[in-house]
């Protein structure tokens, strides 16, 4: 039986398409090299999968930016919209405990997300400004109210709120990018979760008036 014939560009059905590797090959692609210097087919070959797939399946090197931009800010709004809507009914310093938790998690499953940002914040452009609108801007409205509700009981010495949030999240995510930097000052950091521990235990000690529990 011949193959049945398929439009240019269209996958056949025996091509394996795992969107979250793909977008993770993505995101780290364009976080060292840019948009414009990143490489449709090295993500492909990356992602063991035809280059064809991706035109099919995001359209252009800019849908597939898109994308990587949009499956972050989905994980990021799965932990703080939820977080954001039940701080209410826990104690204020139980609170920044698992606040704490989200950033350091978060910027550990996505390590490349910092310098991704970075290298699109250096200019502005229409990327840039989805960037913002799509991920940055919400997720820091989300925060805010619970970042000035803690300065007001104490918890978070009080300061310039947006400047404070933005220290927090950007200190985080820079150890995220570079553990290994951590390792060659600290040589008793052997694993991911050691590091991931003692970060936690330091954002605490730093940012918030309060202990690890």
């Amino acid at each position: 039986m011949k193959e049945a014939k398929r439009r240019p560009g269209r996958p056949s059905k025996q091509d394996q398409f795992q969107k979250e590797l793909l977008l993770s090959h993505a995101l780290i692609e364009f976080a060292k090299h840019g948009y414009e210097g990143a490489s449709l087919r090295k993500i492909a070959n990356l992602s063991n999968v035809d280059v064809a797939l991706l035109s099919y399946h995001f359209g252009s090197k800019l849908g597939l930016w898109t994308s990587v931009v949009d499956h972050l800010t989905e994980r990021i709004t799965l932990q703080t919209v939820p977080f954001k809507n039940n701080y209410m009914h826990m104690k204020l310093e139980t609170a920044c405990i698992a606040l704490v938790d989200n950033i350091v998690n978060f910027c550990f499953e996505f390590p490349f997300h910092m310098m991704f940002v970075t290298n699109e914040l250096s200019h502005q452009s229409e990327r840039s400004i989805y960037l913002m609108d799509k991920m940055l801007l919400p997720t820091f409205r989300h925060l805010m109210p619970f970042i000035k509700d803690c300065m007001e009981a104490g918890v978070i010495k009080k300061q310039e709120p947006t400047l404070y949030y933005l220290m927090l999240v950007n200190s985080v995510s820079l150890l995220g990018t570079i553990p290994n930097l951590v390792n060659e000052f600290k040589e008793d950091f052997t694993v991911n979760n050691d590091l991931k521990s003692e970060m936690k235990e330091s954002v605490l000690a730093n940012f918030f008036q309060i202990a690890a529990v």
